[in-house]
């Protein structure tokens, strides 16, 4: 695993910040083996396919190149005798070109994508030195690829000779045959001995695509403060989010505290908590939070429940457990229901009159005044 100064292991997948300054910065996946077993795949195969049309069309065109007879009979501009030779041999190079142009973008946006970067058109002075240059030829990335080089003629070399002597036979053969069935035959030789050659390639090019993807993933990994650092420069650090969602929830309360009108009952902590409950008897749905609030909000709902003589009850732990386990408008955590139901029950048969029950919260929804479970607090 790569480290960092600081010791950090590169654990962590790339953002997609970190994907996006790698694309500005020109760090692009590609394979140059690869595109160009592609690129001599496609040429093979078209000289197996068109190879009649090429050699016939360029030998024409140098016919025609050392023939100025037309020239001098009709008395042609030299111009445009030139011309028309270098157009003879340009149309069969398009034709034979554009193909290989096409397969070598779809190899690239097959194995990493097609993308215009203007960092690398740029001119790059640092290229200039020599320090930097015999760096890259004998630092670590220059001896890979002298071995892939080297590798790469002996594999070829080999699968080359093997192949001719296989159709050994058959070449000694040509110089007894008459001329065009030899070209014929010579061609189709060429063409078969550049497939099994442009195989050979393709098994290096396979190899070379693994290990530059690899690579790539590699230098794109980051580290977990790497991560949190991008995070901080995105989206805010940790402490200011944390201040927008306290500000948020605290408007969200404060505009509740219009609903309290809804509320049946106001369970307090009895200072800094208080929530108020609704129970529908016609839907026969679970209780549900129509207000709630912290301190100063707690203050004003407490205020504005004894201004409408609506029973409130001191239960600090269950209005701790639902002020932490419920949003406004949804309803109470399930494993409240039991205590929730105690609670109604003697509010709407003894109107909060008299003594009230006692209620159980599990200890698994029990926190303490920062909304910490006090369960995990006593374990750890």
């Amino acid at each position: 695993m790569a480290e960092t100064d600081e010791g950090q292991e590169r654990t962590e997948d790339p953002t997609g910040r970190k994907l996006e300054r790698a694309l500005e910065e020109g760090q692009i996946l590609t394979s140059k083996e690869l595109l160009i077993a592609a690129v001599m795949l496609g040429g093979a195969l078209q000289i197996s396919i068109g190879g009649h049309y090429y050699f016939t069309e360029f030998l024409n065109a140098f016919r025609n190149g050392l023939d100025f007879s037309d020239v001098l009979q009709r008395d042609l501009p030299l111009p445009s005798a030139i011309a028309a030779r270098i157009s003879d041999i340009a149309w069969p190079m398009i034709f034979f070109s554009m193909p290989l142009v096409a397969i070598l973008v779809t190899a690239q946006i097959a194995f990493g994508g097609f993308h215009f970067v203007t960092a690398n058109i740029g001119f790059k002075f640092d290229k200039l030195s020599p320090l930097k240059g015999l760096g890259r030829i004998f630092g670590i990335g220059g001896l890979i690829e002298l071995f892939k080089s080297i590798g790469k003629t002996i594999l070829i070399g080999i699968v080359g000779v093997v192949y001719i002597l296989h159709r050994l036979p058959e070449v000694m053969a040509l110089g007894r045959m008459p001329f065009e069935i030899a070209m014929a035959d010579a061609g189709s030789l060429v063409a078969s001995t550049l497939i099994v050659l442009v195989f050979a390639t393709l098994i290096i090019a396979a190899v070379d695509a693994l290990y530059q993807w690899y690579r790539h993933r590699q230098s794109l990994m980051m580290t977990k403060q790497e991560v949190k650092d991008e995070m901080k420069e995105t989206d805010g650090s940790p402490e200011i989010k944390s201040r927008i969602r306290k500000l948020q929830r605290e408007a969200a309360e404060r505009g509740s505290v219009a609903n309290i009108n809804q509320a049946q009952v106001i369970i307090t902590n009895p200072q800094h908590f208080a929530v108020g409950l609704r129970y529908d008897f016609v839907k026969g749905t679970a209780p549900k939070v129509v207000v709630k609030g912290s301190d100063a909000i707690a203050k004003m709902i407490r205020e504005k429940a004894a201004d409408k003589k609506m029973p409130v009850l001191e239960y600090p732990m269950l209005a701790r457990a639902i002020y932490f386990t419920s949003e406004i408008g949804g309803e109470i955590h399930s494993e409240l229901y039991r205590a929730v139901a105690t609670v109604l029950s003697f509010v709407f048969h003894a109107g909060a009159e008299g003594e009230k029950p006692e209620i159980e919260v599990p200890k698994e929804l029990q926190f303490d005044m920062n909304g910490r479970l006090m369960e995990r607090r006593r374990v750890a």
